[in-house]
């Protein structure tokens, strides 16, 4: 009998406990496309999730329809240009645990009543349509920015506008438009002269485009186009001044870093660096005044969803 006993506590000793994983992330992808489902699972995987979504990625005219409901019947809506944008915003809004939860409120206890109490239903139920919406109801992906700045060696500041004409996943093709000015000085051996300089450009940028969590931006760019500069001269010897004018070819690049402000805003701040050679001929004094051909300015500005 004793025999018996060890032997039955050594089989219950030996058995080994299993354990039931939760899932890591209580979200529910009904529908999606493939590379769109692995890229939202891969944000979900690093994400502490707090609130369960049922999740559904239609893919529409300039991106990817999102549609999701919690556990509370809340419903979030969204359009984002590409995968990647879609992981992060899935990751963010299944990590919301900020969301105040409503405790049940206790039953009442039936009164008694002569004739029979009919229920009526207080809403009308809804049906989900698994569609991406019409393109009235989707946001447009063309942007509109327009920022100032000032900075640099020469006193450059000025103001530039940027319209979103062609975007493709996180590329986006642009129209820029910009006015600047800055001031030089220069001296010879025999008088000082100084410079005032009005530039227009025109160009046509290339962007690129990360999205980060927490609605956070970087945008990349390079452009190419024309300027015009409207020279100003003023010498020490001399109070008149010339006003000649030049047309180069001129290019940037630009990193800015930006913050969503809802659904058709964004801020952004960074560096824009320009590069453009120019030079004027002085044929009464036979010198040649060379402008500085680089700056770096640091605008800061807001962008809105057309």
């Amino acid at each position: 009998m004793t025999r018996s006993l060890v032997f039955a506590g050594l089989l219950v000793a030996a058995t080994p406990a299993f354990t039931h994983a939760e899932p890591t992330c209580a979200v529910s992808i009904v529908r999606a496309p493939d590379d769109v489902r692995t890229e939202v699972e891969s944000w979900l995987a690093k994400e502490h999730c707090a609130t369960p979504l049922t999740v559904r990625i239609i893919e529409t005219e300039g991106g990817y329809y999102i549609y999701a409901v919690d556990d509370r019947g809340g419903i979030r809506e969204r359009v984002v240009p590409d995968a990647q944008s879609a992981g992060v915003l899935i990751a963010s809004w299944t990590a919301d645990d900020g969301i105040i939860r409503i405790e049940p409120v206790p039953a009442i206890a039936p009164v008694a009543h002569d004739e029979p109490l009919t229920e009526k239903p207080t809403t009308t139920p809804t049906t989900l349509v698994d569609q991406a919406p019409t393109a009235k109801q989707a946001p447009s992906n063309h942007w509109l920015t327009l920022a100032g700045g000032a900075g640099g060696s020469n006193s450059a500041r000025g103001i530039r506008g940027e319209l979103e004409m062609v975007r493709a996943g996180s590329f986006s093709l642009d129209l820029q438009l910009a006015y600047g000015a800055a001031d030089m000085f220069a001296s010879d051996s025999y008088q000082t002269y100084y410079s005032h300089f009005d530039d227009l450009s025109a160009m046509i940028g290339l962007h690129y485009t990360w999205r980060f969590r927490g609605d956070w931006h970087l945008r990349a760019g390079f452009a190419v186009g024309i300027m015009t500069t409207q020279m100003t001269l003023t010498s020490s010897s001399s109070t008149s001044a010339t006003n000649p004018q030049l047309a180069t070819a001129v290019s940037e690049a630009s990193l800015m870093f930006g913050h969503s402000l809802g659904d058709r805003w964004e801020l952004e701040i960074g560096p824009v660096a320009t590069l453009a050679t120019e030079d004027w001929h002085m044929s009464d004094q036979m010198e040649t005044l060379i402008r500085a051909p680089g700056s770096v300015v640091g605008f800061a500005g807001l962008r809105r969803s057309l």
